[in-house]
Protein backbone atom coordinates (compact mmCIF):
# COMPACT_ATOMS: atom_id res chain seq x y z
CA UNK A 1 0.00 0.00 0.00
CA UNK A 2 1.20 3.58 -0.90
CA UNK A 3 1.73 5.82 1.95
CA UNK A 4 0.21 9.27 1.71
CA UNK A 5 1.90 11.96 0.70
CA UNK A 6 3.28 14.23 3.33
CA UNK A 7 1.72 17.76 3.87
CA UNK A 8 4.67 20.69 4.22
CA UNK A 9 3.47 23.62 5.64
CA UNK A 10 5.68 27.14 5.21
CA UNK A 11 4.73 30.47 6.57
CA UNK A 12 2.43 31.24 3.13
CA UNK A 13 2.01 27.71 1.28
CA UNK A 14 0.84 24.58 2.16
CA UNK A 15 1.75 21.69 -0.12
CA UNK A 16 0.20 18.50 -0.29
CA UNK A 17 -0.44 15.87 -3.01
CA UNK A 18 -2.23 16.61 -6.25
CA UNK A 19 -5.96 15.62 -6.50
CA UNK A 20 -8.49 14.54 -9.33
CA UNK A 21 -10.18 18.14 -8.92
CA UNK A 22 -6.61 19.87 -9.55
CA UNK A 23 -6.35 19.02 -13.02
CA UNK A 24 -8.04 22.04 -14.42
CA UNK A 25 -5.74 24.69 -12.35
CA UNK A 26 -2.83 22.66 -13.90
CA UNK A 27 -4.08 22.36 -17.32
CA UNK A 28 -4.86 26.24 -17.04
CA UNK A 29 -1.24 26.77 -16.17
CA UNK A 30 0.41 24.61 -18.67
CA UNK A 31 -1.51 26.27 -21.34
CA UNK A 32 0.19 29.45 -20.45
CA UNK A 33 3.29 30.76 -22.65
CA UNK A 34 4.52 32.49 -19.71
CA UNK A 35 4.90 29.48 -17.74
CA UNK A 36 6.20 26.84 -20.53
CA UNK A 37 8.82 29.73 -21.66
CA UNK A 38 11.55 27.99 -19.99
CA UNK A 39 10.32 24.95 -19.47
CA UNK A 40 10.08 23.12 -23.69
CA UNK A 41 9.35 26.76 -24.91
CA UNK A 42 5.50 26.47 -25.64
CA UNK A 43 2.11 25.68 -24.03
CA UNK A 44 1.14 21.72 -23.51
CA UNK A 45 -2.12 20.39 -24.82
CA UNK A 46 -5.21 18.92 -23.18
CA UNK A 47 -3.30 15.97 -23.62
CA UNK A 48 0.27 16.41 -23.02
CA UNK A 49 -0.57 18.33 -19.33
CA UNK A 50 -3.05 15.44 -18.48
CA UNK A 51 -0.25 12.80 -19.39
CA UNK A 52 2.45 15.16 -17.15
CA UNK A 53 -0.82 15.38 -14.36
CA UNK A 54 -1.09 11.52 -13.91
CA UNK A 55 2.52 11.63 -14.09
CA UNK A 56 3.12 14.24 -11.09
CA UNK A 57 0.42 11.41 -8.73
CA UNK A 58 2.23 8.26 -9.74
CA UNK A 59 5.45 9.37 -9.31
CA UNK A 60 4.31 8.77 -5.48
CA UNK A 61 3.34 5.65 -5.90
CA UNK A 62 6.04 4.10 -7.71
CA UNK A 63 9.47 6.03 -6.02
CA UNK A 64 8.13 7.43 -2.76
CA UNK A 65 8.84 10.65 -3.87
CA UNK A 66 7.15 13.36 -6.17
CA UNK A 67 6.15 17.05 -7.34
CA UNK A 68 3.50 18.49 -4.58
CA UNK A 69 0.63 20.67 -5.70
CA UNK A 70 1.42 24.07 -3.56
CA UNK A 71 -1.45 26.04 -2.14
CA UNK A 72 -1.22 29.58 -0.79
CA UNK A 73 -2.68 29.60 2.61
CA UNK A 74 -4.12 33.18 2.54
CA UNK A 75 -6.57 31.73 -0.11
CA UNK A 76 -6.37 28.59 -0.64
CA UNK A 77 -6.33 28.85 -4.30
CA UNK A 78 -3.30 26.71 -5.84
CA UNK A 79 0.05 28.68 -6.94
CA UNK A 80 2.23 25.98 -8.73
CA UNK A 81 3.85 22.84 -7.88
CA UNK A 82 7.46 21.55 -6.67
CA UNK A 83 9.19 18.41 -5.85
CA UNK A 84 11.26 16.02 -6.89
CA UNK A 85 11.48 13.35 -9.79
CA UNK A 86 13.43 10.82 -12.00
CA UNK A 87 12.55 11.12 -15.15
CA UNK A 88 15.78 9.00 -16.04
CA UNK A 89 16.25 12.11 -18.72
CA UNK A 90 18.76 10.92 -21.33
CA UNK A 91 21.20 13.74 -20.53
CA UNK A 92 24.97 14.28 -20.30
CA UNK A 93 26.53 14.43 -17.68
CA UNK A 94 23.88 11.67 -16.21
CA UNK A 95 21.19 12.59 -13.10
CA UNK A 96 21.32 8.85 -12.30
CA UNK A 97 20.89 8.06 -8.58
CA UNK A 98 20.29 12.11 -8.20
CA UNK A 99 16.93 13.24 -6.55
CA UNK A 100 16.14 15.76 -9.60
CA UNK A 101 13.89 19.12 -8.02
CA UNK A 102 11.90 21.35 -9.79
CA UNK A 103 9.08 24.25 -9.77
CA UNK A 104 6.89 25.68 -11.47
CA UNK A 105 4.67 28.82 -10.80
CA UNK A 106 1.55 30.07 -11.97
CA UNK A 107 1.36 33.88 -13.12
CA UNK A 108 -0.22 34.17 -10.28
CA UNK A 109 2.41 33.33 -7.54
CA UNK A 110 5.57 35.11 -9.56
CA UNK A 111 7.58 37.92 -7.68
CA UNK A 112 6.33 36.71 -4.30
CA UNK A 113 9.07 34.62 -3.42
CA UNK A 114 6.65 31.74 -3.21
CA UNK A 115 9.34 29.35 -5.48
CA UNK A 116 12.14 30.24 -2.85
CA UNK A 117 9.78 29.26 -0.17
CA UNK A 118 8.45 26.18 -1.79
CA UNK A 119 11.54 24.52 -2.88
CA UNK A 120 13.39 25.49 0.27
CA UNK A 121 10.46 23.62 2.13
CA UNK A 122 10.93 20.42 -0.26
CA UNK A 123 14.53 20.67 0.09
CA UNK A 124 14.35 20.16 4.13
CA UNK A 125 12.37 17.71 3.51
CA UNK A 126 14.70 15.94 0.67
CA UNK A 127 17.47 16.21 2.86
CA UNK A 128 15.81 13.70 5.08
CA UNK A 129 13.77 11.53 2.83
CA UNK A 130 17.18 11.21 0.59
CA UNK A 131 19.11 10.84 3.55
CA UNK A 132 21.89 13.93 2.49
CA UNK A 133 21.97 12.51 -1.23
CA UNK A 134 23.36 14.75 -3.28
CA UNK A 135 20.55 16.72 -5.35
CA UNK A 136 20.36 17.81 -9.07
CA UNK A 137 18.22 20.46 -10.81
CA UNK A 138 17.92 21.31 -14.76
CA UNK A 139 17.28 24.87 -15.61
CA UNK A 140 16.76 26.68 -19.13
CA UNK A 141 20.22 29.15 -19.61
CA UNK A 142 17.89 32.01 -19.80
CA UNK A 143 15.57 31.63 -16.76
CA UNK A 144 17.21 34.23 -14.48
CA UNK A 145 14.82 33.72 -12.22
CA UNK A 146 14.74 30.26 -11.57
CA UNK A 147 18.90 30.04 -11.46
CA UNK A 148 17.97 32.58 -8.83
CA UNK A 149 16.05 30.20 -6.31
CA UNK A 150 18.22 27.20 -6.98
CA UNK A 151 20.99 29.39 -5.76
CA UNK A 152 19.15 30.77 -3.10
CA UNK A 153 18.56 26.77 -1.81
CA UNK A 154 21.64 25.92 -1.94
CA UNK A 155 22.61 24.74 -5.54
CA UNK A 156 25.27 25.50 -7.72
CA UNK A 157 26.30 24.82 -11.39
CA UNK A 158 28.53 22.04 -12.51
CA UNK A 159 27.73 21.72 -16.23
CA UNK A 160 26.16 23.69 -19.10
CA UNK A 161 24.86 21.27 -21.74
CA UNK A 162 21.78 20.57 -24.02
CA UNK A 163 18.96 18.31 -23.51
CA UNK A 164 15.68 18.46 -25.39
CA UNK A 165 17.36 20.54 -28.07
CA UNK A 166 17.77 23.29 -25.21
CA UNK A 167 21.25 25.06 -23.42
CA UNK A 168 20.29 23.77 -20.16
CA UNK A 169 22.40 24.57 -16.87
CA UNK A 170 23.14 21.47 -14.32
CA UNK A 171 22.97 22.75 -10.79
CA UNK A 172 23.61 20.06 -8.10
CA UNK A 173 23.63 20.11 -3.89
CA UNK A 174 25.77 18.15 -2.01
Amino acid sequence: MTKPVPILETERLRMRGFAGDDFPFFRAMWADPEVTRFIGGKPKSVEQSWTTFLKMIGHWSVMGYGYWAVEEKSSGALIGEVGFVDYKRPIMPSLKGEPEIGWVLAPAGHGKGYATEAALAAVRWGDEYFDGARMSCIIDVGHDASIGVAEKCGFKETVRTRYGGEDIIVLHRD
